[in-house]
């Protein structure tokens, strides 16, 4: 029963990270957001306005469409962005993305059918598409490059999907000094820098924007200095990896990082104390959707600082993983993950019809499991309940 117990305790709480997108939205006000600032804004020219945030929000989002079967892919010329909503709204891969259960890939899939009819983005060339999944390593990579003129480029790194193969590696990548994602990520901007003259942005969202700050971190001086922002939309940080949070101060300048006002992602594993806190819409997993944040004219709606909620996950998460040795980190990951594959959860969209089995086989693996695992499952249920009570003290004491 202990051991039930535990694991029902380890399941809830690893669950609100692993999964921040699988939960309906809430029914909430209209805000103005990223489309209503295309719509005001996309009489003008990047020449007229340069770059801001909202952009390359929109850039961030628009990677996580497939650009398959696309004059986007590989190292050709590129294609504008007003030629590639045609060709992807007449091809398979809408119907295919249109069936997927994920409100944020309907919506980035809007956003660029909205974007393509306006001035600002509808010459945007948009090139150098690639997508890779490998289940083995496990490892999912997709990168695409908005040219916003001749010489200002937008290096765009595509976040977690809704393979359970991409989340996996969301969490074993903060134990690991380079994961496969990270290296082909540095590898590409490296390879496209030197094909792409004058100045770069690079960012992401979830992932992406751990790629996005791992490969402009890692990247030759020569490279380093082209580049003016890096972008980080709620991405994982590095605190797990000493030799990182050294090679950043390199960029730590150029670094813009954005979270919503009760962010559970972009607190997990944090290596960035400034920030800038957004209203969201939307609540708790869910403000993880940049299209429910609020925009305020052409930039993000700040708030002065992170919801309570957002504050009592940061410091129970993070604390509980601070403790935690990498063999350790490797052994939860690893039973949580093998536990969803054996319950026949691939993607986010089987953890509905297969809660039963996956809570099932998941007891079974911590009862069942050898002694250094169970070991290791009770030392973090005890971790997270410790740091949970001690972060409900703090927001007493703080109140």
């Amino acid at each position: 029963m202990k051991n039930i117990r535990l694991n029902r305790i380890i399941l809830v709480l690893l669950l609100t990270v692993l999964f921040p997108l699988s939960l309906e939205a809430k029914s909430a006000p209209r805000w103005p957001n990223l489309f209503d600032y295309v719509k005001e804004n996309g009489g003008l020219s990047f020449e007229e306005e340069g770059i801001n945030e909202l952009d390359s929000a929109i850039f961030a989002m628009l990677s996580y469409i497939s650009f398959e079967g696309t004059a986007a892919e590989g190292s050709s010329d590129g294609v504008s962005l007003l030629e590639l909503s045609d060709r992807f709204f007449s091809s398979e891969f809408r119907y295919s993305m249109r069936n997927e259960n994920w409100d944020i890939w309907q919506s980035c899939i809007r956003m660029l059918e909205t974007a393509a009819t306006y001035r600002r983005y509808a010459g945007i060339k948009v090139r150098g598409y690639v997508s890779l999944l490998d289940e083995a390593e496990p490892s999912q990579f997709s990168a695409v490059i908005f040219s916003l003129s001749p010489t200002l480029h937008f290096i765009s790194f595509r976040g977690t999907d809704t393979t359970i193969t991409g989340w996996r590696e969301n969490f074993l990548m903060t134990c690991e000094s380079q994961t496969s994602s990270q290296k082909l990520a540095l590898d590409y901007l490296a390879a496209w820098a030197s094909r792409l003259p004058g100045r770069i942005h690079t960012g992401g969202h979830s992932k992406g924007a751990n790629l996005a700050i791992y490969a402009a971190a890692q990247a030759e001086p020569d490279v380093q200095k082209r580049i003016e922002g890096v972008w980080n939309f709620e991405g994982p940080g590095f605190s797990r990896n000493p030799g990182m949070l050294e090679r950043i101060k390199a960029i730590d300048g150029k670094i813009k990082t954005y979270v919503p006002e009760t962010s559970l992602v972009g607190v997990v594993m944090r290596s960035f104390d400034s920030y800038t806190a957004v209203k969201s819409d939307n609540y708790l997993f869910l403000q993880h959707d940049l299209f429910s944040w609020h925009v305020d004219g052409k930039r993000f709606e700040s708030v002065e600082e992170l919801s309570r909620t957002s504050r009592m996950f940061d410091s129970t998460m993070n604390e509980t993983i601070a403790n935690l040795s990498d063999a350790q980190f490797r052994i939860l990951i690893n039973v949580l993950f093998d536990s969803m594959e054996e319950s026949g959860i691939h993607t986010v969209q089987d953890i509905g019809d297969n809660m039963g089995r996956f809570s099932t086989t998941l007891t079974k693996a911590c009862v069942f499991s050898d002694k250094e695992t169970r070991k290791t499952l009770l030392y973090v249920g005890k971790c997270l309940v410790k740091n949970f009570n001690n972060a409900r003290k703090e927001e007493k004491n703080r109140s």
